[in-house]
């Protein structure tokens, strides 16, 4: 089963110094050298978060910002778990014949030792900061070979040593360097590939390649102290790699096709690639094929191969993938939505996992007449839709006039985009006036069009259960209001409430003229994580962590830690498991507890999301199957199973004897949308700049 490859964040400093000339193309290399390593094809860094820049560069780039940008890249990577590649170009020099090298800033002299960037001691920085996958350094200045840090020193440091560099650097240390030649060969060499090579580059065969191609002498240092087996880091994934084809039908391709032709009384035939898989179906076109089968057997067994050759045509379009770097995971989520949890098998990974995608959706997930290509079709365009990768993509482009797949395509392309505009607005209501679990006198609501505020309002309510549900259909029709202003929407409503309320109050059962619930998409939010109390001033921070954790799952089931009685026995213990750790991924119960209150609390404050029984009956097995199977549409899938239920069992009082199983469940859901509104919310309330 294959591990996804850690993120990569990226950082270019390109300063101009004036005390010792200006550096012709010194804007334009960086440039380049940025956008070849944030493509997803070559470089595959991250891009920047809002507000963050990961290319800085020009003559007023001092000495402080360059220190501090480069501290805060290897911060950001820490929290992340990622790798930082970081080029730093530019005009270089030692002082006193001490191999060590420093970076000239806008504000540097050259005879003033403190107004210079001693590159050397900030890779070391980098090296030792906690969480760091790896680091990749590109530095190209006059004597670059004295960048390297003391390797020997950070044997005593924080991490013991244990980071992994990759270090190319344009020169030696008693070297100078023209031209900025090292980064322009380097850019030219990313993105063209080295033929012959693997998948992703290593720093030695890029330098061995930069030289050869610009006439340079550069310099390599790789250094792994990690004593735990990783990949090191690599420069950039090679585009000239074409991966073996490796079998060229899955499981469940073999399977079908021996189905297809054996009332013909043919055996499969060797099919080691999809010309042979061509030339099959030529000569199940000869009526003499079958003898005396019936025809439609031969009319299968000819819809069979058409499907294998549209499968096999996926899995060429995905192994050469014009868009970020395909994982299991990402797989797994796009096949989810497109046909289903059986088109990916807990035990399948890589390869093998995209052969078993692309024969299940085309040949065995069911469909309606006409729509052969459909969920293929989903499958590939929700990857798309992910990596932003328009149709006329010459790849995709190829893929959907091979498949015959256009309208398909559009569709779910349409699909997505409705899906899309669906979650556009968001109305957030929230009870955070409320003094500890009582109801509020006032409520508090906005309206965000993409996460950005399109209007506010306070709302006074009576402090009850009746007058704040009451006050949410005075929020509802303003909002609707401000929504048609702007010409769209609204269909999703966040109500935000302490850990007592979420634990009693249904607010998507409130009465509007109809349950809220009928005609909106009800998400619960904890009213904590607005403005964390000082003691819990960390939970959000957590939470972006334990979501990141949960993304990288593997192996096909929800990212679900269960609890029994057992664990919720006692709220002090399980406070505690929560607090060391035990439980890092969402939360769910799978039974009612008595003392549910108790838990609450500590329960949201460690999980970013939280699940429970609606009821005091213990969960059904069928319950935790159907996490499983609609994890990637949560919480979404609980307001229409919230109305399936109601539908099925319609007045307060109804039997539920046909309950659907996500109906048995409640929710409170936290994800990096909420934790965004979170820190923009904290911003406004701390730093004065609060219009509300």
């Amino acid at each position: 089963m294959t591990v996804p490859p850690p993120l990569r964040h990226l950082l270019v400093i390109a300063p101009q110094c004036p005390a010792l000339g200006q550096l012709d193309g010194l804007e334009e290399v960086a440039r380049a050298l940025h956008e070849t390593l944030l493509d997803r094809r070559t470089g595959a860094c991250e891009a920047g978060p809002p507000g963050v820049e990961t290319l800085l560069y020009g003559p007023s780039l001092g000495q402080a910002r360059i220190e501090g940008a480069i501290r805060d890249a290897a911060r950001r990577a820490g929290r992340a778990g990622a790798e930082l590649v970081l080029a730093l170009v530019g005009h270089g020099t030692i002082h006193g014949g001490v191999p060590e090298l420093y970076l000239m800033a806008a504000d540097s002299r050259p005879d003033e030792p403190t107004t210079v960037v001693d590159v050397g001691d900030l890779l070391g920085q980098v090296l030792d900061t906690q969480g760091v996958r790896g680091v990749v350094a590109l530095v190209d200045t006059c004597h670059a070979g004295g960048a390297i840090p003391d390797l020997a020193a950070l044997g005593g440091g924080i991490r013991r040593g244990t980071g992994r560099l990759s270090l190319l650097m344009s020169v030696g240390v008693d070297e100078d360097a023209y031209g900025l030649a090292f980064t322009r060969g380097l850019v030219r060499v990313l993105r063209g590939g080295i033929p012959g090579e693997g998948a992703h580059l290593s720093a030695r065969a890029v330098c061995v390649a930069v030289n050869e191609a610009t006439g340079t002498a550069a310099r390599l240092v790789d250094a792994d102290g990690d004593p735990l087996p990783g990949q090191h880091p690599w420069i950039a994934r090679n585009v000239c790699h074409r991966p073996a084809d490796g079998p060229l039908l899955g499981p469940v391709g073999a399977e079908e096709l021996a189905w297809a032709l054996r009332p013909l009384g043919e055996d499969v035939p060797p099919l080691p690639g999809t010309a042979d898989l061509e030339g099959l179906r030529r000569r199940l076109r000869d009526p003499g094929v079958g003898g005396t089968a019936a025809p439609e057997d031969a009319a299968y067994a000819r819809a069979v191969v058409d499907g294998l050759l549209t499968a096999t045509r996926t899995v060429e379009l995905l192994r050469d993938w014009p868009g970020g770097p395909l994982t299991s995971e990402r797989l797994r989520r796009a096949a989810n939505a497109a046909g289903g949890s059986a088109a990916c098998p807990p035990h399948l990974g890589g390869g093998d996992l995209l052969r078993h995608c692309a024969e299940f959706l085309r040949l065995r997930a069911p469909r309606g007449a006409g729509d052969r290509e459909a969920h293929l079709a989903e499958f590939v365009a929700a990857l798309a839709h992910e990596d932003g990768i328009d149709p006329d993509t010459p790849e995709l482009a190829a893929w959907i006039r091979a498949t015959g797949a256009a309208i398909e395509y559009n569709d779910a392309v349409a699909a997505l985009a409705d899906r899309e505009n669906a979650s556009r607005l968001r109305l957030v209501v929230s009870l955070h006036a409320a003094l500890a679990d009582a109801w509020p006198e006032t409520l508090t609501a906005w309206l965000l069009d993409r996460g950005e505020q399109v209007a506010y309002g306070d709302f006074p309510c009576p402090a009850t259960q009746p007058g704040i549900e009451g006050t949410l259909a005075t929020i509802l029709a303003w909002a609707t209001r401000q929504a048609r202003r702007i010409g769209a929407r609204l269909r999703r409503v966040e109500i935000a409430a302490s850990a007592h309320q979420l634990v009693h109050w249904r607010p998507e059962e409130s009465d509007i003229g109809t349950r809220l619930g009928r005609t909106h998409n009800v998400v619960l939010r904890w009213s904590d994580r607005l403005c964390p109390p000082a003691h819990l001033g960390w939970i959000n921070d957590y939470a972006r962590d334990r979501l990141a954790a949960m993304n990288t799952g593997q192996d096909g089931c929800a990212p679900v830690d269960w609890l029994g009685k057992e664990e919720t026995g006692s709220a002090r213990e399980l406070t505690a498991r929560l607090a060391d750790g035990v439980f890092e991924r969402a939360v769910a119960l799978g039974h009612r507890p008595a003392q549910l209150d108790q838990l609450m609390p500590a329960l949201l404050a460690h999980a970013p999301i939280v699940l429970w029984p609606a009821d005091d009956e213990d969960l059904p097995a069928a319950t935790r199957d159907g996490v499983n199977r609609h994890w990637d549409r949560l919480p979404e899938r609980f307001s229409e199973a919230y109305r399936d239920d109601w539908r099925a069992n319609p007045g307060p009082n109804g039997a539920r004897h046909d309950r659907p199983a996500l109906a048995r469940l409640r929710c409170v859901w936290h994800d990096t949308e909420w934790l965004d509104f979170c820190d923009w919310f904290e911003t406004q309330t701390t730093d004065g700049a609060n219009t509300l």
